[in-house]
């Protein structure tokens, strides 16, 4: 099993930049082959917050299929043209990513 992990974090005043990041990376998460599951986790204090969105995958070769499907490439190339004319508003909030296999540790 291969699980990704996408950290977001940022204050609250952004909280709702984040939500919709999320909600649309979960609508294109739907039946999609090989995920097993997704959660989104949360934490606030008393300016930020986090969310953490898990989605855990039969292997990496799902999730690498996933990830790099045409219409997520395309999305991220128009974000970085934007950045680089200066068009696209800052998002202030910090990302986070990490990625795990399921290991199995036997003890002698």
């Amino acid at each position: 099993m291969f699980i990704s992990q996408a950290c977001f974090e940022g204050d609250k005043i952004i909280e709702h930049k984040i939500i919709t990041k999320l909600q649309k990376t979960l609508k294109e998460t739907i039946n999609v082959q090989g995920l097993i599951s997704t959660e989104c986790w949360s934490k606030e204090n008393k300016d930020r917050v986090e969310y953490v969105l898990v989605t855990k995958w039969e292997n990496k070769e799902h999730f690498k299929k996933w990830l790099t499907r045409e219409e997520h490439v395309e999305e991220h190339k128009e974000m970085n043209k934007q950045k680089k004319q200066g068009s696209q508003e800052e998002v202030q909030f910090k990302k986070i990513l990490r990625q795990y296999e399921v290991t199995n540790i036997v003890s002698s």
